[in-house]
């Protein structure tokens, strides 16, 4: 069903198909153009033309104000943040987001999501950039802008993709060769403000004063970071609000990294031959929820892990892990879901994922969208309705036509009808076709086979490798090898720990009994979360959902290759007998949490309610290239299987320890500017807020409109109380908004309140009737309510203009007590602590 007309001018993510050679009635098998490998495509001198309009046309995308609809900004920002509507003419504010993480319809959304970059990148290319050129060439580049597709990183293969490495790069403009800023090394704000300015907000919750590393203040970033050091993770460093690119510490991993075979790959492109080749349904393929409650261990490989991890996790199994320690991908904006689409190499990273879930439908074509788990049989969309998951489930916010009518799976389902396909899928090739209206099937899914078997067969080449085949353990079998396979099944619950985002990481100690993290890790699970909620307003109703039920996520690690390897340099196992095997890993086997950084005590973990299921399974590989390998019978493995304790062996579990007991409330957070926090207190006549600065800058910067405001609001969104600091008028004003309109202003002179070399500090005391305000613990104000019964709920810290700096420093300590007794009481404490 259509919507009502709006007037509203809806933009269509459209097919886009070949000039020639492209018929409807060939169906499936119609000629489509091809997205290739972005290494092997920039790679080819007679592919430098487009590469240089791709790279023209991403430069001006970003470039775009942040307020148009078809920006790099307001694209990005359907994955997460900001949180507003996107070409939706609906006045009504946004209640859920529109990304789906943990659910069924996580390829199936990505899909018109990647066309959509794809179709805007096009645009700008034949309406802005190729009018540039002199008429007489214009015909020659929109035939070449017409047969480019969005390339794909392979992740699974290699490291960055050379096009992405430098930070400038040489392209053929109009007016000849330039060097520009390359749009694909680092997205940069093209209004040069904050992307706070534009509705970016922090991530942050009220914490602990352990939990601080985590806060992430995204909303004070211009440009979007990679890699950033420990120094340029702090919210408030120079690095990183400019961003910082580190993709040479990712050069220097992967070049040291010896990996599993001479093609130094990894177990990135293990777990992708597992992906294409065990036999499984569309929903356990799709998901890291679990289908059911008692799934066999096989159902926990899905396409979002590692795809789901936005290769974090991808980075350790693939990388040297003594190098991998020093990463932080995590810690930037392509490791955060709100935020991860702003990184240039999200797209090409989703081009992949679409490719894969390409392939394996290529193999599966009678499997879809059918007896859907409970945990995934219905959505809330972003005005929080809920719609059942089925074949014509609105994929908001994409549209198919100008009437305002969104994709669905079903419509999305084939590639080649979306006007692109991938190089192992091109059906529409003689070969197949040799026969009149016969489509050779069995070729088709030969080749495809032939593909995945040396693109990511990194066990299968392995053990055919004679060393490994000749090991006790090997049986030959006509036409190749069957062997006893092995892996880990990782099951966790996803939110608990409010949604942050935590590594599961495996070990394998070289050393029996001895622990030696560094040389000992073996793969790592990462937990992409989010928040459901920021600043008491709901982000993804989906992920609150999974919240409430406890949802679970999946990951499958196998650990095959590691044990080839091992018989292949002859350290400690000597055979894959399925005896020392298992003896070779409960002796060794061990695992960690880590979050912010840090490893948690094993009373942290037990929240997890962590399974760490060891499986065995019956593999044969076979000579010839175009027959898949066959896993088969995957049965639970008791005596390498645990859980909280973190190890199989008694010499290498986590030792239990006491939690600490409960310091004296005192709730404190980071209070960033233009954001707002929660109290997570129930603030009651006598309570106080303290607010605590830094610095100090009381230069008049001679801007009208100055504002430093902090707002206190109720649970209505009345400002019950509102401060407001005004260098130009040296004045400090006080007032009340209720039901939309402002009172009474009251006012006091700015002179002398502040002790700028000390920093400052702001105490808000509530006395029932009325606040009194102190000043660097001197009285400033007594202001009356203006309406009984009102209690604060939550605090605000802005700008009344984005073009002015803050009297106060840009992130404020916050801490709120019950009384003013209980206040000084545990100052006079903190500073007992000090002094000792």
């Amino acid at each position: 069903m259509a919507p009502e007309s709006t007037g509203h001018d809806y933009y269509p993510v459209k097919p886009r198909f070949p000039l020639e050679g492209s018929t409807p009635a060939d169906g499936l098998n119609r000629k489509v153009s091809v997205r290739q490998n972005i290494d092997e495509w920039s790679g080819k001198k007679s592919n430098q033309k487009q590469v240089d309009l791709f790279i023209l046309a991403m430069d001006r995308f970003q470039k775009l104000d942040p307020n148009e609809k078809l920006s790099y900004f307001q694209i990005a920002g359907i994955h997460g943040q900001p949180f507003v509507r996107w070409d939706d003419p609906s006045s009504e504010p946004i209640q859920n987001g529109y990304c789906f993480h943990s659910h069924v319809l996580f390829p199936i959304w990505h899909r018109p999501y990647v066309l959509l970059f794809e179709q805007v990148v096009y645009d700008i290319m034949v309406k802005e950039i190729i009018p540039q050129f002199p008429q007489g060439q214009q015909a020659v580049w929109k035939e070449i802008a017409d047969l480019w597709r969005l390339p794909f990183w392979d992740w699974a293969k290699g490291s960055i993709p050379v096009l992405c490495k430098s930070p400038t790069v040489d392209v053929k403009h109009p007016s000849g060769i330039q060097r520009i800023d390359n749009p694909l090394f680092q997205f940069r704000m093209p209004t040069n403000k904050r992307m706070r300015s534009e509705g970016v907000r922090t991530e942050n919750t009220w914490q602990n004063d352990a939990d601080q590393e985590e806060y992430k203040n995204f909303g004070n970033t211009i440009g979007t970071s990679r890699w950033p050091d420990e120094e340029d993770q702090k919210p408030a460093s120079e690095g990183w609000r400019n961003g910082v690119v580190n993709n040479s510490k990712a050069a220097d991993a992967f070049n040291s990294h010896m990996g599993y075979n001479d093609k130094n790959h990894g177990p990135a492109a293990e777990i992708v031959y597992r992906l294409l080749t065990i036999p499984m349904d569309y929903n356990t393929f799709a998901s890291t929820n679990p289908t059911s409650k008692d799934q066999n261990v096989d159902e926990d490989l899905n396409i979002e892990y590692p795809s789901g991890t936005h290769i974090d996790s991808l980075w350790l199994m693939i990388l040297d892990s003594q190098q991998y320690s020093r990463m932080g991908w995590g810690e930037g904006h392509m490791g955060n879901v709100p935020v991860a689409s702003f990184d240039p190499l999200f797209f090409l990273h989703h081009c992949n994922i679409d490719r894969l879930f390409s392939l394996w439908q290529a193999l599966n074509p009678d499997k879809w969208l059918d007896n859907i788990p409970p945990d995934n049989a219905l959505i809330q969309d972003s005005h929080g309705k809920r719609h059942a998951v089925n074949q014509s489930t609105p994929l908001q916010p994409f549209r198919s036509d100008r009437e305002g009518n969104y994709w669905t799976p079903e419509g999305v389902r084939y590639t080649p009808n979306l006007g692109y396909t991938y190089p192992e899928l091109q059906r529409w090739d003689a070969k197949y076709n040799q026969k009149e209206g016969s489509f050779d099937q069995d070729l088709y899914i030969a080749d495809i086979n032939t593909v995945i078997n040396k693109l990511y067969g990194v066990s299968r080449a392995l053990v055919l490798d004679p060393q490994a085949r000749s090991s006790d353990g090997v049986e030959q079998i006509e036409g190749g090898l069957r062997v006893t396979d092995y892996g880990f099944s990782i099951r966790f619950l996803k939110y608990a720990f409010g949604g942050q985002p935590f590594w599961i990481k495996l070990y394998l100690a070289q050393e029996n009994g001895f622990q030696t993290p560094v040389t000992d890790l073996i793969a790592e699970v990462y937990n992409f979360s989010q928040r459901p909620e920021l600043d008491g307003a709901t982000l993804c109703g989906n992920c609150k959902d999974g919240q409430k039920t406890r949802s679970k996520s999946t990951a499958y690690v196998p650990i095959a290759p590691v044990l080839y390897k091992l018989i292949q340099t002859g350290r400690n196992l000597k055979s894959l007998t399925r005896d020392e095997v298992l003896a070779y890993l409960q002796k060794r086997a061990y695992w960690r949490v880590v979050k912010g950084g840090k490893e948690l005590p094993r009373y942290e973990v037990e929240k997890l309610d962590l399974e760490v299921i060891g499986s065995s399974n019956e593999t044969k590989y076979f000579e010839n290239p175009a027959l898949p390998p066959a896993f088969e019978n995957f049965k639970k493995e008791p005596t390498i299987s645990g859980g909280a304790d973190g190890a199989l062996d008694l010499h290498l579990k986590q030792p239990m320890v006491e939690p600490p007991a409960p310091r004296p409330a005192r709730p404190k957070a980071t209070l960033a500017l233009q954001s707002s926090l929660k109290f997570h207190r129930q603030l009651k006549a006598d309570s106080v807020i303290l607010l605590e600065s830094a610095t100090v800058d009381l230069e008049n910067p001679g801007v009208k409109n100055d504002m430093t405001q902090i707002s206190i609001t109720d649970a209505a969104n009345n400002i019950i109380f509102h401060i407001s600091i005004r260098r130009g008028q040296s004045e400090i004003i006080f007032n009340a908004k209720l039901r939309g309109a402002w009172g009474v202003e009251e006012r006091i002179n700015l002179d002398h309140r502040f002790r700028a070399e000390e920093g400052a500090s702001v105490m808000i005391h509530d006395q029932g009737e009325g606040f009194e305000v102190w000043i660097d613990w001197v009285h400033a104000i007594w202001f009356a309510k203006r309406a009984e019964g009102q209690t604060s709920k939550a605090i605000r810290y802005g700008l009344g203009n984005d073009n002015v700096t803050s009297v106060l420093a840009e992130e404020l300590e916050v801490r709120t007590y019950p009384s003013m007794k209980a206040l000084f009481l545990q100052k006079h404490e903190h500073e007992e602590e000090k002094v000792i």
